[in-house]
């Protein structure tokens, strides 16, 4: 099995367009996509945000006639206390290989909003890592964790500020370990928006704790972004003594060398 990006959307999200063949033809293996899933989604004016499964299903059955079963399907889990129920019921009796699980909003504005630009760095932490606390010790079957600091991307936030809030964040990193979730690199957070050092930061203190699973996703809305600056998230990983990274079929996770992602390049 060979690594490849676990984090990217197609047109059924509503943020992009991208079509599945686009993606087949820059990635030499498998894909899969990761496509939205918010109840009262704050970015899209307090509309619901829902995969059509049937039709998602369907046009990669299509496909997988047409490009021999290379694609895998995927969901990325818009956590919300209030909408916990709901993102259940939606899932019962549908297949995802992997399910992203993240938190976007808090019920009010999403963290890529504006309004947030205007509230001070420190305030937003405090309300944003209990947020995503809450979604990994709450949620039963999400497979990895993803952009933990997507309710920062807007602040150039510096290690000694992220270290302030090293007890909660070590509790998120715990949650993943005790739930065998992996934790994301997600490399339009450390090379696009320049959080590198604070993800490093966040690998040092989750190998402390004794995890090893890392995913690698570049959250690529288009083709521009598939497999984004992934040799450096690579060469990141090697740095601190990581060999793998986990994929997911069928929801079952499966340790792939890094090595051999390298020797494949």
């Amino acid at each position: 099995m060979a690594i490849y990006d676990q984090h990217m959307h197609t047109y059924f999200s509503p943020d992009a367009s991208e079509t599945f063949e686009n993606y087949l033809k820059q990635a030499s293996g498998s894909i899969v996509t990761t496509e939205h899933l918010d109840f009262k989604d704050c970015f899209m004016g307090g509309q619901d945000t829902l995969l059509d499964y049937e039709k998602y299903s369907k046009t990669i059955d299509e496909l997988n006639k047409q490009y021999t079963n290379r694609i895998r399907k995927g969901i990325e889990i818009g956590y919300t206390k209030e909408s916990h129920q709901q993102i259940q019921d939606y899932l019962e009796g549908k297949e995802f290989d992997v399910q992203l699980l993240s938190v976007h909003q808090n019920g009010e504005y999403d963290f890529l909003q504006p309004i947030v630009k205007e509230k001070n760095v420190q305030d937003v932490m405090n309300e944003y890592f209990p947020l995503l606390l809450e979604a990994v010790e709450s949620f039963p079957t999400a497979n990895v964790l993803s952009h933990f600091d997507y309710g920062i991307r807007l602040f150039e936030v510096t290690v000694e500020e992220l270290q302030e809030h090293q007890s909660i964040l070590k509790k998120v990193l715990q949650a993943v370990i005790d739930k065998h979730m992996a934790f994301e690199l997600n490399t339009r957070s450390m090379y696009q928006y320049g959080n590198v050092d604070l993800y490093e930061q966040m690998i040092s203190w989750y190998l402390e704790l004794g995890g090893h699973s890392f995913s690698l996703g570049s959250d690529a809305h288009s083709i521009a972004y598939y497999g984004f600056h992934f040799d450096d998230a690579i060469a990141l990983l090697e740095k601190h003594g990581v060999s793998t990274v986990t994929v997911f079929e069928q929801q079952k996770p499966t340790q792939v060398s890094l090595k051999q992602f390298k020797e494949n390049e």
